[in-house]
């Protein structure tokens, strides 16, 4: 009974593991971060990319990542890959080493062309992928560091060095070529610069890297998806150079700010000269200003008071003229009265001469005329006729007289007001038409006679 049982029980475990096997061999399933190459039992090789069940029947399977993420450190503890040191071992332009440890991350293949072709490169291992991009990482590193010294990968120039390596893990290796590279801040016994042998990147016209050897990682569909140095350990003898220059660069610091400080004093000094010149001069342009302003404005008093001067003459000048202007109008106004007084004390006379020479006439014609009618009559006496005969010398004489008085041609008579002395104008007339009537004037013309 016992025995039954157990070839019952044995007979149901090679079932079960008979229908395992068989089920793991006619199916096959495929998560979403990988990819597999299907090679079934008639040699036909399928790329299964979906993820999910398919059916294998007996078909042999390669399964490879989407994405690799791998580390080459010094890490001997497994944290950061295999138990060994894989870390990539470098030598700069100066002879310094380094060991760096890194992680890199990369895609594997993504069309089916490419992803069948790696299989057969890489004989269906990630690990054979796996070394050849180690292989192609530590060639980069290698070439890239010649470019600098250990001091300078040290100090500054580490970015530099991951940019230049990622890029030549995607794009190849640059070409280059060697020159003669004075080290920076580095002197012999003699206190000459350091002179070694260095590695130049060769570009191009347009100033990019000249591509020496196509990346082989390119071939296989390989893309690089990050590079990073984690560690980096110098060997003793660099660090012992690092301290060399970090002493010599103290040294050196120590100096500059020595110099500096002498410098600053020097500067001090100049400045506090400058200063002091400035506070002179300053003081100079104050007091130059001050004179300035007070001769500016001495000259402007002097102006205004040349300027007052001018005006108190010209104002004097003014009333002069204006003066001489007045007397002189005075003087032809007295000039205008005297000649027209003298003009009518003129006419004036003129018509007395010419009275007087009318009534010289009438009185000699008179004469003429009682000597006639004397002679005439001839009664007259011895003593009468002496008498005529006086009489009629003296009238004679008189009208002579009165003929040689010279007279205005017209009389200008100030009418109407006598002053007691004068004679108003109807009397002259009356007087003259009294002489016309007896013959002593010729008829007188009315119109000549002005009022």
């Amino acid at each position: 009974m016992k025995a039954r049982t157990g070839i019952i029980i044995a007979s149901v475990i090679f079932a079960v593991l008979a229908v395992t096997t068989l089920f793991d061999q006619m199916v096959g399933f495929n998560d979403d971060q990988n990819w597999q190459i299907k090679q079934s039992l008639n040699g036909k090789v399928t790329v299964i990319d979906q993820p999910g069940w398919y059916l294998k029947l007996f078909a042999t399977v390669w399964t490879y990542p989407r994405s690799v993420q791998r580390y080459f450190s010094r890490d001997i503890d497994g944290n950061e890959g295999p138990m060994k040191d894989e870390s990539i071992k470098v030598t700069f332009n100066d002879g310094g080493l380094a060991q760096f440890s890194v992680m890199i991350r990369y895609r594997t293949p993504s069309s089916e062309e490419v992803r069948r072709l790696a299989h057969r490169e890489f004989s269906g291992s990630v690990d054979n992928m796996n070394h050849a991009v180690r292989s192609w990482l530590l060639n980069c590193c290698k070439t890239t560091a010649p470019i600098m010294s250990a001091s300078e990968h040290q100090s500054a120039r580490k970015a530099e060095f991951v940019q230049i390596v990622y890029d030549q893990l995607m794009n190849g290796l640059y070409g280059t070529r060697k020159i003669e590279k004075a080290l920076k801040d580095q002197y012999d016994q003699g206190g000459k610069p350091i002179t070694v042998y260095a590695t130049e990147i060769i570009c191009d016209d347009n100033g990019k890297p000249v591509i020496a050897q196509v990346s082989p990682l390119t071939q296989y569909g390989i893309e690089v998806t990050q590079f990073s140095i984690t560690e980096t350990e110098y060997d003793p003898a660099t660090q012992k150079q690092f301290a060399a220059k970090k002493e010599s660069f103290l040294a050196a610091e120590q100096s500059k700010a020595k110099r500096e400080q002498e410098v600053q004093e020097r500067l001090m000094i100049i400045e506090k000269g400058l200063r002091e010149k400035a506070e002179v001069e300053s003081i100079a342009n104050k007091e130059k200003a001050a004179a300035v302003i007070q001769g500016q404005k001495e000259k402007e008093v002097a102006e205004l008071e040349a300027q007052k001067k001018v005006g108190i003459e010209i104002q004097a000048k003014l009333e002069a003229e204006t003066k001489a202007e007045k007397a002189l109008s005075v003087a032809k106004i007295t000039k205008q009265e005297a000649e027209t007084k003298a003009n009518m004390e003129l006419e004036v006379a003129k018509i007395r001469a010419d009275a007087a020479m009318k009534e010289a006439e009438a009185i000699k014609t008179l004469a003429q005329a009682e000597q006639e009618k004397i002679q005439i009559a001839g009664a007259i006496t011895e003593k009468e006729q002496v008498l005529a005969q006086i009489a009629a010398e003296r009238d004679v004489r008189i009208a002579e007289k009165l003929a040689n008085i010279k007279v205005p041609e017209f009389i200008i008579n100030g009418g109407g007001g006598g002053d007691g002395k004068g004679t108003d104008l109807t009397t002259q007339l009356m007087n003259l038409k009294l002489l016309e009537s007896n013959g002593l004037l010729n008829k007188t013309d009315l119109t000549k006679v002005s009022n």
